[in-house]
């Protein structure tokens, strides 16, 4: 069965992407926390009074823009949720290929298939980092 990938193949799998990837959850969001727009503290204040600008539709006084509206608060959340989805594509690969290390029924197109989603929301990411940021990632990554 070539769709198969052995322990070994997953555990070398693991290894690898270990020595980049963190494994822990806050550890992996922290890296992407230190590139992001910083929450402001509109965005704590949105969140935590999430209940009553849900039924004042955002309503912040007559003659004000909706306290909603805001780019930057935008992409802060867009930001978030890419780096959410990506962590959470990280983490179902890591698992398979836990999962794979175990025994010997890891299905080699399902790890394909996570790692793309990881890829895809990576992008979705850079998408949202300013220019300089990502050069100058990529260019320390091509020194390593």
């Amino acid at each position: 069965e070539s769709g198969k990938l052995s322990p070994d193949e997953c555990k070398s799998a693991l290894k690898s992407l270990q020595q980049n990837i963190p494994r822990d959850e806050n550890d992996f969001k922290r890296i992407f926390d230190s590139y992001s727009t910083p929450v402001s503290y509109k965005q704590k204040f949105l969140d935590q009074n999430a209940f009553l600008v849900y039924y004042t539709k955002g309503f912040d006084g007559p003659g004000r823009p909706n306290i909603e509206d805001d780019a930057e608060n935008s992409i802060q959340t867009m930001q978030y949720g890419a780096r959410n989805d990506a962590w959470s594509a990280m983490d179902d690969s890591y698992v398979e290929l836990e999962y794979g290390q175990r025994s010997s029924d890891s299905d080699a197109r399902e790890v394909a298939a996570l790692i793309k989603k990881v890829i895809l929301a990576l992008n979705a990411y850079l998408s949202l980092a300013p220019v300089a940021d990502v050069e100058q990632a990529s260019a320390s990554l091509l020194r390593r």
